[in-house]
């Protein structure tokens, strides 16, 4: 849909538990950028901790106010996404739009599941889970406590509409 033209940010969610399913995977803390050409999940980031907290404390208010999880940021733009890419490569994760084989969520008991099946740079199978995190606990290592429900609907919408 896109057809090539410039990238910009769709949606941007702080405070998102994601990793790839399987066997002795464990989770990180990072930020789900959804852009017209690219899903990211940024675990590590130049963006001040100051920063980090405003954004997630009004991610919080507006989830309160609608479970739409389709938000943009004005603190996190195109630059810093580059930016965070380039310089955190093996910690950050860069997914194509048509590297993207299957989308789909779950509503489960203690919130909702982003389920993301893609294709990596050697065109191996990857699957990953997302989940928006109400709360955490920090000590000994940061592990979420509690999850919100969101609707991913129309996230998986806005992908599907950019998806060449």
């Amino acid at each position: 849909m896109d057809g090539g033209g410039e990238e910009r940010i769709l949606s941007t969610l702080y405070s998102v538990w994601g990793g790839e399913q399987g066997f002795m995977k464990r989770g990180r803390e990072g930020i789900l950028v959804l852009t017209s050409k690219r899903v990211a999940f940024i675990s590590r980031t130049g963006m001040s901790v100051d920063v980090w907290k405003r954004e997630v404390d009004a991610q919080v208010k507006e989830l309160h106010r609608s479970r739409d999880p389709v938000r943009l940021s004005k603190a996190y733009t195109l630059d810093m996404l580059y930016s965070d890419l380039e310089s955190y490569k093996t910690k950050n994760l860069n997914i194509p739009l048509e590297n993207i084989i299957d989308m789909s969520y779950e509503e489960k008991r203690y919130g909702s599941t982003l389920n993301l099946v893609f294709r990596d740079d050697y065109g191996n199978s990857k699957s990953y889970t997302f989940t928006v995190v109400r709360s955490w606990i920090r000590y000994p290592v940061a592990d979420p406590v509690e999850y919100k429900h969101v609707d991913w609907g129309r996230w998986i919408a806005l992908v599907k509409k950019y998806m060449v």
